[in-house]
């Protein structure tokens, strides 16, 4: 499937795999999706200063102040000064879309011109060796210039050794005045082939050194550029560049499938969804019951893909509650602004609006607006006509800006004790005589209505009782819906364009420029002959790395923030692994991993990797509460498993995980992500312990800090902090005293109801099979500053030793410091433990005993803890 991703360039049309269907959700094929032009191009837009800003407009709202100041004291003379204020406006044009592909031609073989001071021996066979010299940054080799036919994408193939410093291989345009690709490769061997961009007709390829540099020779057998045509569907030749972050929140469809739990949508059922990251712009969607409504029969498809706006637009008006014969201003007249103005109306208002742009103010007026204006002081003297000098009973604030004045201007529009709703992202740095003098109150309009952000509502599917929360977003949805197909509300004149989804870069290209924007832009996505929810939730990305032999080609499961900052970069490191597969049920956040890695794969289900010969390692960094399902999957398809703590999160699925290893005949490695017995610290600390006759007492404190009971990590995802932290711990006793556990003994804080669970603040003892005693204090009502997380205490034969927070290890009897450095909790040393085990066919690093145990003492305080508590 395709997905629109933006990014700082603008908008890119990446190749994707299906999302994967999950319990409670509803498998969506989009017919069309909304542009928010307002939320998805701040980040593209050129500076500016928003709806109400710079000195020009400050001083016209400085003005309709003073006036409406005035008319309470005299509304007559107000009105006449009001007449001489004026404000103009400026439109600027739109980009032309690009010409079409030429004609294909050949390239030619390369030739070869040392630069700075390097030199270099050129064979007819294609051998090159490049003996570089120190200059950073200096070219070292360029070549000729080679003619690229129009849309086709140049690539190097190398295949050699780098010495000591890493390599710029790159590609300059013809001028050699701008880079059009670099990458870095080396020290070491190299054999892949990097795929750059097309676009320019004339490439140099060149080879530099990179920013920190010195001597040394690079030898290649093989250094040519070849010449890639553009994929059978259009596409370039390398996925790699289709980077960027979800888009989109509204969009209507067709049902493909519902996910187990979801009873009331059916296969076939036309739906309108909602949500940021799961409505986005893109053939198909996951989204979660309580983020879409069914779509009434006959009403249009594109004016359902206008709900989410629609929930926004009417959320706002409960909120501002407004009376039949109420006087109503609304500032900011974009696609939400123009709705709230038709729902005011509908709820009998007399309304009127602002916006800078006149044109809007006038598609308003068109839809009945009784008062308008883009120049604030008219507004104001309106204001004043409609109300008799009150001011206006609710003020609306619709508006996008960092600036200050929307809210400022609606605090001088509204009447006394009336009402500010504030429905746009505006600054609120508000000025208190306005708030003050006339007693206004400011309301905040959460998006589509009460659920919105309460994951327990948008993603587990929890409803609010109806006689409480009348209108939660969900009851709101179908209530716009309801409006539309019953014609009490038209949309159909807000939307301007709809746009074929293979034009959508080019729209958001023409949307980001300076000149008038549309209010409703709509993406059309094709219908295609195949049926619908066939694709598949893999795909192969082009331009990937070319597998080499010997690598430990592994599956990335779970693209989250400690898998790409902490586990990625240390298996890189290590030079042994090779990331072949990304698995992510997010797949811009996945996909962005996979093409900055290269990586072969891009998945949505782990059974797309788990069926593939060349995957040999399954690297699991999902939430929690995935872990063993997931390895278990991995062991029964001989795959080796390395899973991030916890292992399993029930009696349950530990007995699964421990019949299905015990059933191998050869099982396969299955590590566990117990890090901290493979930090220098500890490991000094237990290499001093070598030999001691006598047993251990061990005291483990954690400073673990406050989580909210609302994080993911205290819920069914997470787990708690004993089974998905605490593990750690467990897991460091067994290995510091080298004997089973024998007896568990645990208790935690009476806490009053609703601050904290009882796995947040305990103390669990645990005794060993040779004597020792350890006991961990684990806590979250300690500072954040001023005490470091982890102190471990360890006392044995006449001595104490000491691990401050895996920044030093020392013996207390006499000082004497074993190991220091920075903090390390042995991340690197897992990998490379990890990385021995499967080169070597060998034993995993951790036993699979001491695996099992380390959850076993979790389960067991858990059970402890929550019998305790209950």
């Amino acid at each position: 499937m395709r997905q629109v991703l933006l990014n700082s360039s603008g908008a890119v049309l990446a190749r994707m795999p299906r999302p994967a269907l999950q319990p409670g959700q509803v498998l969506v094929r989009a017919r069309y999706s909304l542009i928010s032009a307002g939320t998805e191009l701040a980040a593209l837009a050129p500076a500016s200063s928003g709806l109400l800003a710079g000195d020009d407009l400050r001083a016209k709202s400085e003005a309709a102040r003073r006036l409406l100041a005035k008319a309470m004291r005299d509304p007559r003379k107000a009105t006449r000064q009001v007449v001489a204020l004026a404000r103009g406006r400026v439109r600027r044009a739109l980009p032309e879309r690009s010409p079409g592909l030429p004609a294909p031609r050949p390239a030619s073989d390369l030739s070869w011109s040392p630069a700075s001071s390097a030199t270099l021996e050129a064979g007819p066979d294609g051998r090159l060796r490049l003996s570089r010299d120190s200059v950073p940054n200096a070219y070292q080799a360029v070549s000729q210039p080679v003619e690229v036919p129009g849309g086709w994408s140049p690539a190097v193939r190398l295949r050699g050794e780098v010495g000591q410093w890493p390599l710029l291989v790159g590609l300059l345009d013809r001028g050699q005045a701008k880079w059009a690709g670099s990458v870095a490769v080396g020290p070491g061997s190299v054999d892949d082939r990097f795929v750059f961009p097309p676009g320019e007709p004339y490439v140099t390829v060149v080879l530099a050194n990179v920013e920190r540099a010195g001597q040394s020779t690079a030898v290649f057998d093989e250094v040519r550029l070849e010449l890639l045509p553009p994929a059978p569907d259009g596409g370039p030749a390398s996925d790699m560049g289709q980077q960027g972050w979800n888009v989109g929140y509204s969009l209507a469809g067709e049902v493909v499938a519902v996910g187990a739990g979801v009873e009331d949508v059916r296969p076939g059922d036309l739906v309108a969804c909602a949500g940021a990251g799961f409505a986005n712009h893109a053939e198909y969607a996951c989204v979660p019951r309580n983020l879409l409504c069914p779509v009434p029969r006959g009403l249009d498809l594109r004016a359902a893909a206008t709900t989410t706006v629609g929930a926004i637009a009417l959320q706002g008006v409960r909120r501002a509650q407004p009376q039949l014969g109420e006087r109503a201003c609304v500032i900011g007249l974009g696609l939400i602004g123009q709705l709230v103005v038709r729902l005011l109306l509908a709820s009998g208002c007399t309304v009127i609006g602002y916006d800078p742009d006149a044109a809007r103010v006038e598609r308003a007026r068109a839809a009945g607006m009784q008062a308008g204006s883009h120049d604030p002081a008219a507004v104001a003297r309106a204001v004043l006509e409609l109300t008799s000098g009150h001011g206006a009973d609710h003020v609306v604030v619709a508006a996008s800006t960092k600036s200050n004045d929307p809210v400022n201007l609606a605090m001088e529009l509204a009447r006394r004790k009336g009402r500010v709703v504030l429905v746009g992202d505006v600054g609120l740095a508000a000025e208190r005589a306005g708030f003050y003098r006339k007693e206004v109150d400011l309301l905040m309009s959460t998006s589509y209505g009460p659920g919105r952000y309460d994951r327990r509502y948008e993603e587990e599917g929890a409803d609010y009782p109806y006689g409480y929360v009348r209108w939660t977003l969900n009851r709101n949805m179908q209530a716009y819906l309801e409006q539309l197909a019953s014609g009490r509300l038209e949309v159909a004149s807000l939307i301007d364009q709809v746009v074929p989804l293979a034009d959508a870069p080019q729209a958001y290209e023409a949307l980001r420029g300076q000149g008038e924007r549309p209010l409703g832009v709509l993406i059309e996505y094709p219908q295609g002959p195949g049926a619908p929810g066939s694709e598949p939730t893999s795909v192969t990305l082009r331009g990937h790395a070319l597998a080499r032999p010997g690598k430990i080609r592994y599956a990335l499961v779970g693209a989250g923030a400690f898998a790409t900052s902490m586990l990625v970069p240390r298996l890189a490191e290590d030079g042994r692994f090779s990331l072949a597969a990304v698995v992510s049920r997010d797949s811009a956040r996945g996909g962005n991993l996979a093409r900055s890695a290269r990586a072969e794969v891009l998945a949505t289900e782990l059974e797309e990797v788990l069926s593939r010969d060349d995957i040999d390692l399954l690297v699991i960094a999902t939430r929690h509460r995935h872990h063993a399902a997931q390895a278990l999957a991995g062991l029964r398809a001989g795959k080796h498993v390395f899973v991030e703590k916890p292992l399993a999160l029930s009696w349950e699925e530990l007995d699964s995980l421990a019949e299905a290893y015990g059933s191998a005949e050869r099982p396969p490695v299955l590590m566990v992500g117990y890090n901290r017995r493979f930090s220098p610290a500890l490991r000094a600390l237990r290499d001093e312990l070598a030999g001691r006759r006598s047993p251990l007492v061990v005291n483990y404190r954690v400073n673990a800090g406050f989580v909210p009971l609302d994080s993911w990590l205290q819920g069914p995802d997470g787990g708690g902090r004993n089974l998905g932290e605490a593990c750690h711990m467990y897991d460091v006793f067994r290995w510091l005293t080298g004997a089973p556990v024998e007896a568990v003994s645990a208790s935690s804080i009476n806490a009053p109801a609703g601050t904290y669970l009882p796995t947040d603040n305990f103390v669990a003892t645990l005794a060993y099979g040779d004597g020792s005693v350890a006991t961990l204090t684990y806590t979250s009502l300690g500072p954040k500053q001023g005490l470091p997380k982890e102190r471990v205490e360890v006392f044995c034969g006449g001595q104490a030793y000491l691990v401050d927070d895996f920044t030093r290890a020392e013996r207390c009897g006499d000082g004497a410091v074993l190991w220091s450095g920075s903090v390390d909790k042995g991340h690197a040393e897992e990998v490379r433990a990890l990385g021995d085990a499967l080169a070597a066919g060998g034993p995993a690093p951790l036993p699979f005993e001491e695996v099992m145990e380390a959850s076993v003492v979790s389960l067991s305080v858990e059970d402890l803890l929550r019998e305790g508590n209950g």
